[in-house]
């Protein structure tokens, strides 16, 4: 099992280095204690009650295979990190935190854990350019918390949601917000539900996504009364289950709407064949743009005002693991942020799985960046097969 390997790996670095300290030195006794507390936790699969964390268990549908094959939602070589005293850290750590997340390892856990209590809370936590690395959690049920939070409404707003198995301190989190970042002065705003979507059941997961929309849309409420911020400055940025989520907040929100949601490769399984209704569609916000990169684990239908296709969106070159090109559509988006070159669509029919494109208006159409340009259609996106993946008008 998977569980079962990180706790190999766990105990074969962990007589190797010791968690780094405060002020710098490594402290092997206190993370040797750590670890024999950690590894004492973890449940013992082999003695589960039947169907916890079995694949027999989670869906008999034949899409579920083209899921679980992949649980990580990391691109290859992904760095992880390690908490500080910020209340959120997206600092690059040392040691071991540099390939393990412990914390986000024992969500896993609690979620195999058929008696723990489930925490279906969603935490956010603000960065801007005077803390780009600590960021500082909004909470409106502390008044003093949030008047001293540092976000500023004159500023716009970018909420990301990131998606299933997916570290709350991991890469997409991590690169779209080092990207806006870059580029000016925003409230980058990270939504983290990872204490839940750190489950491996997917299919049990996927039946929250209406809980948590209800949580992003009081929070982008709060957002307009508390601090006065205009719903036309925000975007929100969700990637795989994320984009379900932002989806279902901005039903929730009507008759108000965020100005733009980008659903990068918006999950397909148990969406593909729901209603608008309980699926990302084109009038979650004034403008939904999507970006389709994979078969298995997105859409091939249309789901956004603007719908981009880059290579054509069933796989991206040079992806030999599964779960790549669902990874690539936000190493795209967050490199479309700041990119000299930009990404160019072309716009196209669809016809039973034949492309028809316009050469007369070849590449005139930019996907996404900063900011969005409203735009309707189904657009073909060729893009380079290694990072940067932009490739301008050629």
């Amino acid at each position: 099992m998977w569980i079962q390997l990180f706790a190999v790996l766990l105990l074969v670095a962990a007589p190797a280095q010791g968690k780094p300290s405060a002020n710098g030195v490594e402290d092997d006794g206190d993370y040797e204690a750590e670890m024999s507390d950690f590894m004492g936790a973890l449940p013992d699969l082999d003695d589960t009650p039947a169907g916890i964390g079995q694949r027999s268990d989670i869906s008999t549908e034949p899409e579920a295979d083209d899921i679980l094959a992949n649980l990580d939602d990391e691109y290859e070589g992904a760095k992880h990190h390690e908490w500080n005293r910020c209340d959120k850290d997206l600092s690059e750590s040392r040691g071991i935190g540099k390939f393990l997340d412990l914390p986000f390892i024992r969500k896993i856990a609690s979620n195999l854990n058929p008696f723990a209590s489930q925490k279906l809370r969603m935490q956010f936590f603000l960065f801007k350019r005077e803390f780009p690395e600590c960021g500082r959690e909004l909470d409106f049920s502390s008044e003093r918390q949030w008047r001293h939070s540092g976000f500023n409404a004159s500023l716009p707003t970018r909420l990301m949601i990131h998606g299933w198995m997916s570290q709350s301190r991991g890469s997409f989190n991590r690169d779209v917000k080092n990207a806006y970042l870059r580029r000016g002065e925003y409230n980058v705003i990270v939504a983290d539900w990872s204490a839940s979507s750190a489950n491996i059941n997917y299919f049990s997961v996927v039946k929250l996504i209406e809980t948590f929309g209800a949580q992003l849309a009081q929070f982008a409420r709060n957002l307009n009364r508390q601090f006065g911020a205009d719903f036309d400055s925000m975007y929100l940025i969700g990637h795989s289950l994320g984009a379900q989520i932002a989806g279902s907040a901005g039903k929730r929100l009507k008759p108000d709407q965020v100005n733009t949601i980008f659903a990068l490769d918006p999950a397909g399984p148990k969406f593909r064949h729901r209603s608008t209704e309980f699926r990302i569609d084109p009038t979650d916000a004034k403008f939904v743009e999507s970006m389709h990169t994979s078969a298995n684990f997105g859409f091939r239908r249309p789901t956004g005002s603007a719908t981009f296709y880059p290579n054509y969106g069933a796989y991206q070159r040079s992806c030999y693991y599964l779960g790549c090109s669902h990874i690539r559509s936000y190493q795209m988006f967050a490199e479309s942020i700041n990119s000299p070159l930009g990404f160019w669509g072309t716009p196209c029919t669809r016809d039973n799985g034949r492309w028809q494109c316009d050469q007369s208006q070849r590449q005139t159409i930019q996907m996404a960046g900063e900011p969005s340009v409203h735009k309707e259609g189904v657009f073909y996106v060729k893009t380079s097969s290694s990072d940067p993946f932009a490739l301008g008008r050629q």
